[in-house]
């Protein structure tokens, strides 16, 4: 069975590309860790820890780190005659993967199903690395099943999720909805694309397109008005920042000031005092 299918960890150049030549083999690429761009021909799309590559038997692909972390992926090559092999009357694994990339397809996991697909191919390479064990041929064969019947239902699932948020028209209403309610967390374009299942690139030219402003600046501006808010209702500043999602005092500070032109002590000052006025 081992001639039939190669696992392989890889590590994208900090320069230039990891080449993805699927020649006569179905590959499957989870990414590891970091964070880098997928392109192929007529199309591309953003990857990270949470992605799966899936590549069509003939086609060509290149990955490109973009993050500070090195690119790590796990790749894996399938025979279409091993597809076959493992295929039964009901399940054509072979035909299921013509359908779910061509000729590439980047799917987007929750951590669970991530978490479980890198375990799978951990237990597989230790299967390659410990010769003829015990069963050897048999734990290869369900691994092997368990990781592309796992990986399938995916690309099922994102198709289903898809047809839900829809990729034509993003609704930005539902954007600004989870970033109000998320304002506390790490908030970035590359998550945000992930959790609307759609590429950064099209979050970035919709959100742009249909609101006159990035998607930074906007996510820039809810926080200081909540920061101001929270200001207003006498919020100890040194509990504001983290609930404004602010890696710190000064990031906010500098933030604040530039924004309203004066400092949030200050601005709690003339809060104060309008109050007491409104009072009199």
């Amino acid at each position: 069975m081992n001639a039939e299918y190669r696992l392989t960890r890889e590590t994208a150049p900090e320069r230039g590309a990891l080449r993805l030549f699927a020649d006569a083999c179905e590959t499957l690429v989870l990414v590891r860790q970091g964070t880098g761009a997928c392109r192929w021909e007529g199309g591309g799309d953003a990857v990270g820890t949470e992605c799966l590559v899936l590549l069509h038997a003939g086609c060509a692909a290149e990955l490109r780190r973009t993050g500070a972390q090195p690119l790590e992926i796990w790749r894996l090559t399938l025979t279409r005659r091993l597809l076959r092999e493992l295929s039964d009357e009901g399940t054509d694994l072979a035909a299921a993967l013509d359908a779910a990339a061509r000729p590439c397809a980047v799917v987007r996991l929750f951590a669970q199903r991530a978490a479980l697909l890198q375990r799978q191919l951990l237990l597989l390479e230790n299967e390659d690395a410990g010769g003829a064990g015990f069963g050897g041929s048999v734990m290869k064969r369900a691994l092997l099943e368990l990781l592309l019947v796992g990986a399938l239902r995916e690309c099922e699932a994102e198709k289903w999720r898809t047809s839900l948020t829809g990729r034509r028209r993003l609704a930005v209403e539902e954007v600004f909805s989870y970033i109000g309610a998320h304002l506390a967390e790490p908030l970035t374009l590359q998550s945000l694309a992930a959790r609307f299942y759609v590429s950064p690139e099209h979050l970035a030219r919709q959100f742009k397109k249909q609101t006159g402003q990035t998607l930074h600046q906007y996510i820039l501006r809810a926080r200081l008005a909540q920061c101001r808010s929270l200001l207003c209702d006498g919020v100890p500043l040194a509990a504001i920042w983290p609930q404004c999602g602010f890696s710190g005092y000064s990031v906010m500070l500098r933030a604040f000031k530039r924004h309203f032109g004066v400092s949030p002590s200050e601005y709690y000052r003339q809060c104060r005092g309008r109050a007491l006025s409104d009072d009199d």
